[in-house]
């Protein structure tokens, strides 16, 4: 072997003799530091154990009962005979009968977009439905649905005056709700 090999591993293996020696005694927390740590462990709590039985529970059990009872509103029943009069009518299918006040159709799904949020701002309830067509898709705008066809004239005259719109009522479908336009 060469010589300054030879050196370097003497040099090599007494600096890891050094390193094992006198490492673990800087690392090594002193004894003072161990007895504080054992020190700080904090004794137990205390568990007590009071006597309660089951005549107890019940007793309780009662007592919750008769309060929860006590805030319960009182029981109103409604005599009113739905049958008779029904707010709505059902079509061949059952479903019921609803209208819309159509007020436009455009193709541009911005400017419906648009009457739709100016009809919001007047607190009309309305939606957009789109259809795809040989031209392009159709935005239409409607406000509704209602059960009343009278109702649905009265905004109409309404809607004409505020927003020089003349609106067409149109039966309004259930299954055409998958094709509304954000609600």
């Amino acid at each position: 072997m060469d010589a300054k090999l030879k050196q370097r591993l003497t040099g090599a293996v007494i600096l890891t003799c050094l390193a094992i020696i006198i490492l673990p005694l800087l690392l090594d927390g002193t004894e003072q530091e161990r007895a504080r740590v054992i020190a700080d462990i904090p004794e137990p709590p205390r568990i007590e154990l009071s006597d309660i039985t089951v005549q107890d529970i019940e007793r309780q059990m009662v007592q919750m009962e008769k309060a929860s009872e006590a805030r319960l509103p009182k029981e109103v029943v409604d005599e009113t005979d739905y049958e008779a009069s029904p707010d709505f009518i059902l079509d061949k299918n059952n479903l019921p009968v609803n209208w819309s006040l159509q007020l436009g159709s455009f193709q541009s799904k911005e400017n419906a977009t648009r009457l739709r949020t100016q009809l919001r701002e007047q607190n009309y309830r309305c939606y957009i439905l789109y259809s795809k067509t040989s031209d392009g898709e159709i935005f239409r705008v409607f406000v509704g649905p209602s059960g009343s066809k009278e109702a649905l004239v009265k905004m109409s005259v309404e809607i004409e005056q505020k927003f020089q719109l003349k609106g067409r009522i149109v039966r309004y479908r259930i299954e055409e709700d998958r094709e509304q336009l954000g609600g």
